[in-house]
């Protein structure tokens, strides 16, 4: 099959920028050494989704729905998801996340949709809080607009929410749920340390332009204590480590100016094996987006034939 691959940017708001807040000058704390923060997202795995699934369109190769569900703190989650059509059997599914200002229907999102699609999987992809459907004036999720602790619990809300992301998935026939992988891009990748470093149903995680170490403000100003304790729930650092033995790839961009390479070596270093880290020419938003999903695709096809 061939795809029409139009011309993909990332386009990411910084943080004012995301390359101070990601510091290059973390200290490392290896995962034995940090306390077991993985309860933290502990919740009731019995809470019902109330899943509506509506079918929006389909093509000879797709079939897509509109879903919502049910997350914790009485959360109603908005989310796009494609299968294959005609397929025959349960198919392996994959989660695709965002970046910082963006949403499900980003460009680039829609372009791993087609590759993955294209490949037998099935994507589902939700609205990060605060972001989409789900945006509210007044929310957000960046550090540098006064409201740090409102952004650190969008954050860890997002990592619940694609925890029951997966508990959808588990519910639907179509799915294989002993093949399931995650692509996290930009505060995707970031966040998504988090979610499957706490998720073991993730079998396949893939990083993409994301980085480690929350432990300084904008402006080159460094996080008081109080505030470096505040942001432990939602340090990939701290939670990186715990995606082991499952295999982790990550995907980095050479010249990337939002998240700096530093900070990709330490979410790597602090990484266990088996782990593989691949670098695309270009900038953070200038990456080979459709070559990138194509290595992706090839990627989760080796890694769930190899289960």
């Amino acid at each position: 099959m061939t795809l029409q691959e139009v011309p993909v940017t990332f386009r990411f708001f910084r943080f004012a920028s995301l390359s101070v807040l990601l510091a290059v000058t973390v200290a490392g704390c290896s995962t034995e050494r940090c306390v077991d923060l993985r309860h933290y997202y502990d919740y009731d795995r019995n809470l019902p989704l109330d899943a509506q699934v509506d079918r929006l369109f389909e093509t000879p190769t797709k079939v897509r729905y509109h879903v919502t569900y049910r997350s914790v703190h009485d959360q109603t989650v908005p989310a796009l998801w494609s299968l294959p059509a005609g397929a025959k059997g349960p198919v392996p599914a994959v989660i695709v996340q965002h970046g910082l200002g963006d949403s499900k229907e980003a460009d680039y999102v829609e372009a791993a949709d087609s590759v993955l699609v294209a490949a037998g999987f099935s994507v589902l992809r939700i609205d990060f809080q605060y972001h989409g459907e789900r945006a509210r004036p007044g929310r957000d999720v960046r550090f540098d607009r006064g409201l740090p602790f409102m952004a650190r619990d969008a954050w860890v809300q997002t990592v619940f929410d694609l925890r029951r992301a997966v508990d959808f998935l588990d519910s639907r026939p179509e799915i294989d749920s002993s093949r399931t992988g995650y692509l996290g891009i930009s505060l995707g990748g970031i966040v998504g340390a988090v979610f499957c470093g706490v998720e073991p149903r993730v079998e396949a995680p893939i990083l993409a332009l994301a980085g480690g170490g929350l432990r300084f403000l904008f402006k080159g100003k460094a996080l008081r204590p109080t505030l470096r304790q505040m942001l432990a729930p939602i340090e990939p650092l701290n939670f990186v480590g715990w995606i082991a033995p499952r295999p982790v790839l990550f995907i980095n961009a050479t010249r990337d100016e939002v998240i700096p390479q530093a900070a990709t070596a330490l979410l790597y270093r602090q990484a266990r094996k088996p782990k593989t880290i691949r670098w695309y020419e270009g900038r953070h938003r200038t990456v080979p987006v459709w070559k990138i999903m194509r290595d992706c695709a090839a990627w989760y096809t080796k890694v769930f034939e190899e289960k």
